[in-house]
């Protein structure tokens, strides 16, 4: 069975994401919620405080969040969006899944193009660092990203246009 966009639940957590209500998207997340990282297989985020950790710190990064699509039935949605990080466009997708309690269980994220996935990166460790409190993993997080976001930054605008066949 289909379910159309505004019978899903999806619909409250894209609401709460485009006006950064931290509560509203709290209130969509299961007691138990997992959430899976674009950055890194390593990083898991469990529990609803968590990821409503995680979910302040991204909202404070980002910019002009917008949800486009939204397919799938009761239990997976897939929804897409773009955003602001900096003045970075970026393209999101994130899987969710649903428990009986029409909750998100489960969330997968997918960030293009990769000079945005990086930035998301070097603002989203220091970020995170500081609200765990712990001031200098924020200082080291940032200094280790920081050159990986100015690499891909500066190879997007420099060597992808070389290699790009012209039109």
């Amino acid at each position: 069975m289909t379910v159309h966009i505004q019978d899903s639940p999806a619909l409250a957590y894209r609401r709460a994401g485009e006006e950064h209500d931290l509560d509203a998207l709290a209130a969509t997340l299961a007691a138990d919620v997992v959430f899976h990282s674009p950055l890194s297989g390593r990083a898991a985020f469990q529990g609803r405080e968590q990821v409503n950790q995680l979910f302040s710190v991204v909202l404070d990064a980002i910019s002009d969040l917008r949800y486009q699509s939204d397919v799938g039935d009761e239990h997976t949605r897939a929804v897409t969006a773009t955003a602001r990080i900096g003045r970075m466009e970026m393209h999101e997708t994130a899987v969710l899944r649903f428990g009986e309690e029409g909750l998100i269980e489960e969330l997968t994220l997918w960030i293009r193009p990769l000079p945005a996935l990086t930035a998301m990166m070097a603002a989203l460790g220091p970020g995170l660092a500081r609200a765990a409190g712990r001031p200098g993993l924020a200082l080291l997080v940032g200094a280790a990203v920081k050159p990986l976001a100015a690499i891909t930054r500066l190879g997007d605008r420099t060597l992808v246009p070389l290699l790009t066949p012209p039109k």
